[in-house]
């Protein structure tokens, strides 16, 4: 199987060489072959474990970087080595990189943004000691949904980066629980990810006491 896949990308990527750039031909092939390597399942997870909260976003980030190479550089492909070779050795040793310094926020000097986790809402949910017990408060997500959209003090919504009124906590929290990626979230605000998840992060440990007290008052 694995022999197979190597098989077909490398007649993809040979099959995109053979077009003129720019050419719709070239561009179909090429299309077909990124289609084939995300279908493989082959592309590389680097450094698993580590950038804890961010790992999505850092993946994501670089996937689409390396895509972009792939497309403009495809005739730097020598089909000596395997597509997956040539593809998984650019993206782990330079856009996973790339990527996680775009992504990742800035760290004091002397700290491995390796082993840094950034706390979440889930990590939050921890702070109930009733939240073994499901018979004795509801989800605590939805809990936690219910105390971002009340912000009986308001300072959820008062709380924002890079004087943007929108870029609120409040807005912020309820778009991550919703699932929406950091790449998302700053098209729409028109901002940089470092900026917002920085920020982000600083209010989570800024605003944890409230969850805890609110999670604890509540059940």
């Amino acid at each position: 199987m694995g022999k197979e896949i190597d098989a077909r990308l490398k007649q993809l990527a040979l099959e995109a060489q053979r077009y003129p750039k720019k050419s719709t031909q070239r561009q179909r092939a090429l299309a077909k072959l990124l289609s084939a390597i995300s279908k493989s399942g082959k592309l590389t997870h680097p450094y698993p474990g580590q950038f804890r909260g961010f790992y999505q976003d850092i993946y994501a980030e670089a996937k689409q970087r390396l895509f972009c190479h792939i497309c403009e550089r495809i005739d730097e492909y020598d089909p000596q080595r395997e597509v997956l070779q040539w593809a998984n050795f650019l993206f782990k040793r330079r856009f996973f990189v790339e990527a996680a310094r775009e992504v990742m926020p800035t760290v004091p000097k002397g700290v491995n943004q390796k082993q840094i986790i950034r706390l979440t809402i889930e990590d939050l949910d921890k702070s109930n000691p009733y939240s073994a017990n499901s018979q004795l408060t509801p989800t605590l997500s939805q809990e936690i949904i219910h105390f971002l959209e009340l912000d009986p003090e308001g300072i959820f919504q008062e709380t924002y980066a890079a004087k943007n009124p929108k870029a609120n906590f409040r807005f912020l929290a309820l778009k991550i629980i919703s699932g929406y990626s950091w790449k998302e979230i700053a098209e729409e605000l028109s901002m940089k990810i470092p900026t917002l998840s920085s920020f982000y992060q600083r209010s989570l440990v800024k605003f944890a006491p409230k969850f805890k007290e609110y999670l604890l008052v509540d059940t």
